[in-house]
């Protein structure tokens, strides 16, 4: 990953030669006499702070403008750092109404407002070199480059996003709807505009900012905030942000976010941060304060009602022992993890059981069923038992030899790896037994979730089959490498199949409910292998990391990309997630 920009520069002063050696000295002895004069009368003194008096050497003055330009560069992303992550989710204006417009306007002005300003300092800063420091800095600075330097400045994922980049502005330069495909005012406002403003904020945080542990447990304590508001919606608490709308919005609507799939692609990067700080904290206040976060993420992974909590949960739990697992201890509280996800699912399930007004009233969700199962219970023993029993396994066996503990957690890698491909395998084939007719009646319950059809995913499977109809029959082959245009999924529905649309009762598809299918429809096929190459490098950089704090950010990370594949990307989250990101990056760096 690049280095800071102020760290970069402390390496690019220049050597002293003998000559400069001998000047220095010289010039030393020339200092000496002066002030011997001026102690004996004669002779003019200078003003230590005086800036029309004797330049300090080059070397001295470069660490100088370091340390103020630093200081003051670090403080301001600080600000916008924990603003982005701990206040922007909770701010709201006009309720439900104008929450996407809002929330897109605060991000795209002060990141650009921040751009402007840092731009400017480091105008200043180019200034005060010259003026104060001979251009020591710049001239190192394309000493360096000449040198092949520039490979410590540009990182994989600088290549990968800048690449993204190039190709939303060809996709947005030749779409028939070129002012559509900027502003993306015709989707959900996620057009080239805002991957600029995305890339504007990832030079700011890669370049400039030095991560703080403490500002990952700020998120956490922030975005629980807008879980508990979530939570207590699932009660059909509105807190006033229901009045003038339609009241069934109450079942579909939550906290400060509003949609719930948007709401849970929020909750599932905190379930993602917290199930990893539990699992891996450095010490006890932290394990319990990240245990809290956990069991509030767990309950609002569930109340959200909406499904796809179901793929960034188990995208957290498969992974864990992955990235996360280096004692036993970590395997103990893993299980502790699922234990007290599926205890909230059967805890919540009873809660509607017992006759208390809830949002699962209009239509149960599926994760609050399977907890109504009498197999959750079994579960939740079964796992007790299990935890509890390695829990003694590794307290006798270590006490014994405290090497065991790498051969214990080695051998329980292979296990969960095994564990997870056999379910892997089980899922593929109960997908294939439901969409071939095998034994109907099994999947008569679960059929919104197995079976592909139109129906699927609430009209998720009709809105992708219209894409790919669009795409094979309607497409150039420009467009399918480049794509009709950033965020036009809504122009292309609506242009070709409102009347199917509307007929299959859906309303309209401003959204492909998949962001990596809406990637392939609307910037193409080098637009989406850009996108996959951005998440890849900035995961494989972030998970490099030995420093626990940036892997809960890449699991948070982790969460998100995977239920992207049945959700949609909004400015309402997005810029936590983006975010989210970008702070990884730069905690791996600051480790370099």
């Amino acid at each position: 990953m690049s280095d800071s920009m102020f760290e970069i520069i402390k390496n690019t002063e220049e050597p002293e030669t003998a000559g400069k050696a001998e000047k220095k000295q010289k010039s030393e002895t020339t200092s000496k006499s002066e002030k011997s004069k001026d102690s004996s009368g004669s002779g003019t003194k200078t003003k230590p702070d005086d800036l029309s008096g004797p330049t300090p050497a080059p070397g001295k003055t470069t660490k100088q403008l370091n340390r103020i330009f630093g200081n003051i560069t670090r403080w301001l992303i600080d600000i916008y750092v924990l603003f982005f992550l701990c206040i922007f989710a909770l701010c709201t204006h006009e309720k439900y109404f104008d929450v996407l417009k809002f929330r897109f306007e605060i991000y795209w002005k002060s990141t650009l407002i921040y751009g402007a300003v840092f731009l400017g300092l480091g105008l200043f800063y180019l200034l005060a070199d010259t003026i104060y420091n001979k251009s020591a800095i710049r001239r190192g600075f394309f000493a360096s480059l000449k040198k092949g330097g520039w490979k410590r400045y540009i990182s994989k994922v600088d290549i990968a996003f800048f690449a993204l980049i190039v190709i939303f502005g060809i996709s947005t330069a030749f779409a028939q709807y070129p002012y559509e495909a900027f502003w993306g005012n015709r989707g959900r406002s996620q057009g080239l505009f805002l991957w600029l403003v995305f890339f504007v904020t990832y030079i700011l945080v890669t370049r400039f900012y030095r991560f703080k542990r403490w500002h990952i447990f700020a998120y956490m304590g922030f975005a629980s905030l807008v879980c508990l508001w979530g939570i207590s919606n699932f009660f059909l608490y509105t807190w006033g942000m229901f009045e003038g709308a339609d009241p069934i919005y109450r079942y579909t609507f939550v906290a400060s976010i509003g949609n719930i799939n948007n709401y849970t692609n929020f909750t599932g990067m905190l379930y993602g941060a917290s199930a990893v700080m539990f699992v891996a904290g450095r010490n006890k206040a932290e394990i319990l304060f990240s245990y809290v976060i956990l069991v509030i993420a767990s309950f609002a992974q569930i109340m959200g009602l909406s499904d796809n909590a179901i793929l960034s949960t188990a995208t957290v739990i498969a992974f864990i022992p992955i990235f996360i697992w280096k004692s036993s201890s970590h395997i103990i509280r893993h299980g502790i993890t699922i234990v007290t996800y599926l205890a909230a699912m059967k805890i919540t399930s009873l809660i509607t059981q017992s006759g208390i007004e809830t949002m699962n009233d209009l239509e149960p969700s599926t994760q609050i069923v399977l907890g109504g199962k009498s197999i959750t219970v079994y579960l939740i023993l079964l796992l007790l038992i299990i935890v509890i029993a390695f829990t003694a396994y590794t307290r006798k066996t270590n006490s014994v030899n405290p090497s065991n503990e790498e051969k214990t957690v080695k051998q329980a890698k292979i296990l969960w790896n095994i564990i997870l491909v056999c379910g892997v395998l089980i899922t593929i084939a109960i997908l294939i037994a439901a969409n071939t007719g095998w034994h109907p009646e099994l999947w008569e319950s679960y059929k919104g979730m197995l079976i592909f059809n139109d129906e699927w995913g609430t009209g998720r499977g009709l809105a992708w089959r219209l894409g790919m109809e669009y795409w094979i029959n309607d497409s150039t082959l420009f467009t399918k490498l480049f794509g009709y245009g950033p965020d036009t999924y809504y122009i292309i529905t609506m242009d070709r199949f409102m009347n199917i649309m509307q007929n299959a009762g859906y309303g309209i598809f401003d959204s492909a409910h998949n962001e990596y299918f809406e990637y392939f429809i609307t910037v193409g096929v080098f637009g989406l292998i850009a996108y996959i190459a951005l998440m890849f490098t900035s995961l494989k950089q972030i998970f490099k990391s030995g420093e626990i704090t940036v892997k809960a950010a890449g699991m948070a990370v982790l969460a998100y990309v995977i239920q992207a594949v049945v959700n949609i990307a909004i400015p309402i989250t997005t810029p936590v997630f983006m975010l989210l990101i970008f702070v990884g990056l730069a905690g791996n760096r600051s480790e370099k």
